[in-house]
């Protein structure tokens, strides 16, 4: 941190003010947000009560302002005076007493008299030559400050040719800034530390537009003289004593350069009374525009203390007409849209399901500043916990209008109470900040993900065959191994086995069991590892890990290993007990029981980890009194069950599955390289559901396969499917040979074009489904933007055509219009198809399709032509 006059030597140009002739620089001209006052608001040219200013009956321009009050001026040495007539105002009684004072770089340079009611104006003036930093006080005297509205009349600087008086805030900054954004904290005297900004990049005049802010950098239940706060605290802590307040005062800050790109700032708070810390964390992600904030809460109390609330963030946007953007559902029916105004009071979206965290309500969110969201305009702000457990997001807008955004750890029923020297640190709030609407708030998300969010972000993925829609449980290699060469012939190049491989010798699929069941497999894995060997095609295997069922040995032999409370009815969702992972034992049992399926089975290079049950029976043996500690714990334990089996096998492909897309999260996801988008595979559901998806992640996590579900057009069911990561689920065997060619074409071209477009491109959505009859969305290139897929869906049916303007192409570079899965150039809905058209044509002019029927779709693939 820098001490203003330091750090504003070289931001002072961001909101300098204009020199006019004579080099005079008026005081009502500066940023009269950073002059405080005990009453009132101080606004140009009128007085605390905005009335004219009058002084003994004349009226002037100038600057009306309250004991006491004070303004700091960076002049930089290059001031050559400060002058003003000064005076109490007119509006007030005769009580009214004040002194003005001008002081230079610590030194007082002038002082008035003691100025009251009825005085004429008298002329304050100070010699500013070589002055660094000016400071403009209103004293009260022995008789107090009340109606001691005092006036700056006729104020000006005269400053040396082209330079400028800058008003800096009195207090202390901590900048944080991304290429484009600017959270920006301010401590007071007294080591308070407050949110003062959150936005796009500026300097001081967009800093400090709203004045000196009280927004707690992270909130604590308050109430003294100089601020209060009774909202939701980030913390809340019941110290050793009993004692249930906290306060957090400002001790050291630390910044480490991880790399070019990449910082991570520590700020260490203390609480004044007690051996108690909480480290303020944020790493920031310069090209990518993205803050990763988190904090760390640790004590050195005689005895243990109890964390009752622990957010990751605690965001404040200033008054405005604040919507949320959030994402609902269930099974089947993820990540639909809903937008509506935030109005005074709170809204909270939490999950206590413990570990199917995204089910019915997903942990991401965007915030729009400025009314109804929109994709491509407005000041945006989103956010996703990076939590796979209970988590809460709260919504608090006070009576002022100010919007304060919480997210973190569900604090229901999680009471952690946190020994002397142990450190909890919470999950990451993982945000951006856009002045572009929704559009680059996801962008900036997705390429972090790409970057820093996903294992092997910026390696392709696969075309997958799962065998789940065409044989269920049904795993027997008299059955699978038919599958394998027409798979391979249609393309794919991954064969994914699905649930009801394992099992007791003499009974199948026994959750627990993690070897191949005989009445399956009689000869394991190998027979059809072999078999997809030969055919070309690698070879993958689903997995539940956390979940037994009653026949397993380990429920008999290890009942404490199973999160069932004792002496209540059990509910087994699926006929399948939760595992304790809050249990080392449990843990290894878990890491060593997946590390023996790949040992023993090599060649397997995919797994799909599902988990398909919520906590029913909540209930923790290992943990015995600390039974509030299992939220939180089983979480910790599913991540270094997750961190070792990665370390053991850093070459495995794998995917997130969770009773669909019930673990769509980046706690997660850092883990994995994709996740099981949804159950639902009816191609006309999955528009939406992917749509809602992309708003937080990128495509390249979208596991996206073609099903005969809802029995919808192939081709309409590819277009949607290709937008992601293509897979399919069906039998390769009985499938028409319609469909078949229909298959081999959509795949071929995804492989050999439109795969690197949309795993590793930019997104626009350039139609919503929500507002129109169709869905338009379109994948950049993200450097050299030589290439760009656009894929057109007809959701109902319409009367006309459609002409879309791109986004996101190179100006000057020309592109050949393609449209693809088709097998002649008469079917393609693209009116441009086979022209070759400039990235300006194509972003003033569009493209246009003839889709108008229900299930009309089109995939177009624009590629530089030189």
């Amino acid at each position: 941190m820098k001490k203003l006059f330091l750090l504003f030597s070289t931001t002072a140009f961001l909101c300098s003010v204009p020199v006019k002739a004579q080099n005079k620089i008026e005081l009502n001209q500066l940023n009269l947000n950073l002059m405080t006052t005990e009453y009132g608001s101080i606004r140009a040219n009128r007085s605390c009560e905005n009335r004219p200013l009058t002084i003994n009956g004349k009226t002037y321009t100038g600057v009306g302002t309250h004991a006491y009050s004070k303004m700091i001026v960076s002049l930089q040495g290059k001031a050559q005076s400060f002058q003003a007539l000064v005076g109490v105002d007119d509006e007030v009684s005769s009580r009214a007493s004040v002194v003005f004072r001008i002081s230079g770089d610590n030194k007082v340079l002038a002082e008035s008299p003691v100025m009251r009611k009825g005085n004429g104006p008298f002329f304050l003036q100070a010699d500013l030559k070589g002055i660094n930093q000016a400071v403009l006080e209103v004293l009260p005297t022995e008789d107090g400050n009340n109606n001691d509205h005092a006036d700056w009349a006729e104020a000006y600087f005269t400053m040396n040719d082209g330079t400028a008086a800058v008003a800096i805030p009195d207090a202390e900054l901590i900048e944080l800034t991304t290429e484009n954004t600017q959270l920006t904290f301010c401590m007071d005297k007294k080591k308070n530390l407050f949110q003062q900004y959150l936005g796009s990049r500026g300097g001081l005049d967009k800093v400090f537009q709203n004045g000196m802010q009280r927004f707690q950098a992270y909130p604590t239940i308050r109430s003294h003289s100089d601020f209060a706060y009774w909202g939701e605290p980030a913390l809340h802590v019941i110290h050793h004593d009993g004692h249930m307040s906290t306060q957090l005062h400002f001790e050291s800050k630390e910044v480490k350069t991880l790399n070019e790109n990449v910082t991570l700032t520590r700020i260490r708070m203390k609480d004044p009374n007690y051996d108690f810390y909480t480290d303020l964390c944020y790493k920031i992600y310069k090209k990518e525009n993205v803050i990763e904030q988190w904090a760390e809460i640790y004590h050195q109390e005689p005895d243990a203390i109890v964390v009752k609330n622990m957010a990751s963030a605690a965001l404040t946007l200033p008054a405005g007409n604040h919507w949320l953007t959030q994402f609902h559902g269930g099974w089947a029916d993820e990540f639909n849209v809903t937008e509506s105004p935030l109005t005074i009071g709170q809204k909270i979206i939490d999950n206590k399901w413990g570990i199917t965290s995204s089910n019915e309500k997903q942990q991401h969110f965007m915030i729009s500043l400025d009314g109804k969201p929109q994709e491509n305009q407005g000041e945006v702000l989103a956010g996703t916990l990076a939590w796979s457990g209970n988590y809460r997001l709260l919504f608090e807008k006070d009576n002022s209008g100010n919007l304060t955004v919480q997210a973190g750890i569900n604090p229901w029923a999680s009471d952690y109470t946190l020994p002397r020297g142990e450190r909890f640190t919470t999950p990451a709030l993982i945000y951006t900040f856009s002045s572009k609407g929704k559009g680059e708030a996801s962008r900036n998300l997705h390429c972090w993900a790409r970057n820093y969010g996903i294992r092997d972000g910026h390696k392709l993925l696969r075309t997958i065959f799962n065998n789940w829609e065409a044989t269920g449980m049904n795993t027997a290699d008299k059955v699978i191994i038919p599958f394998l060469k027409p798979a391979a012939k249609l393309g794919f190049e991954l064969f994914l086995l699905d649930d009801g491989w394992f099992g007791l010798p003499d009974k199948a699929r026994v959750l627990g069991e993690w070897n191949p069941s005989p009445q399956m497999h009689p000869e394991g894995m190998k027979n059809l590892i072999q078999a997809a060997g030969k055919t070309g095609i690698d070879f993958g295997l689903w997995v539940e890990m956390e979940m037994a069922n009653p026949d397993a040995r380990l429920v008999t032999e290890h009942p404490e290993w199973l999160l069932c409370e004792p002496q209540r009815e059990k509910h087994l969702q699926r006929g399948q007990y939760v595992l304790d992972l809050s249990n080392p034992e449990v843990q290894n049992f878990c890491i060593e029981s997946f590390d023996h399926i790949l040992k023993q089975n090599p060649g397997i290079s995919f797994v799909k980890w599902d988990c398909n049950s919520p906590f029913h029976n909540p209930y923790s043996h290992y943990l015995d009194k600390n039974q509030e500690h299992l939220w939180i714990k089983y979480t910790e334990g599913l991540y270094r069950v997750f961190e070792e089996s990665v370390r053991r096998n850093p070459d495995l492909q794998m995917m997130l599955c969770s009773a669909g897309g019930a673990r769509n999260d980046y706690g997660a996801l850092r883990y994995f390289h994709e996740f099981w988008t949804s159950d639902n595979t009816i191609p006309m559901s999955r528009v939406f559901i992917q749509w809602g998806t992309s708003h937080i992640f990128p495509a390249k996590v979208q596991g996206a396969h073609v099903t005969h579900m809802g029995n919808q057009p192939f081709k309409f069911a590819f277009d949607v499917a290709m937008s992601g990561c293509l897979g399919m689920d069906a039998n390769p065997v009985t499938m028409s040979k319609e469909d078949q060619e229909i298959t081999r074409r959509a795949v071929k071209v995804y492989k050999d074009k439109i795969r690197p477009v949309v795993q590793l491109g930019d997104l626009y959505r350039l139609v919503s489904p929500y507002e129109t009859s169709r869905s338009v969305v379109s994948f950049v290139e993200e450097d050299k933007k030589e290439h760009a897929v656009v894929f057109c869906y007809q959701v109902k049916d319409d009367t006309e055509g459609i002409t879309v303007k791109l986004e996101g192409l190179d100006p000057n570079i020309h592109y050949q219009v393609e449209e693809v899965n088709i097998d002649k150039a008469e079917e393609a809905s693209c009116q441009q198809n086979g022209e070759i058209l400039s990235g300006k044509e194509l972003m003033e002019k569009g493209l246009s399709f003839a889709c108008k029927k229900k299930f009309d779709s089109a995939s177009v693939y624009l590629s530089v032509q030189e």
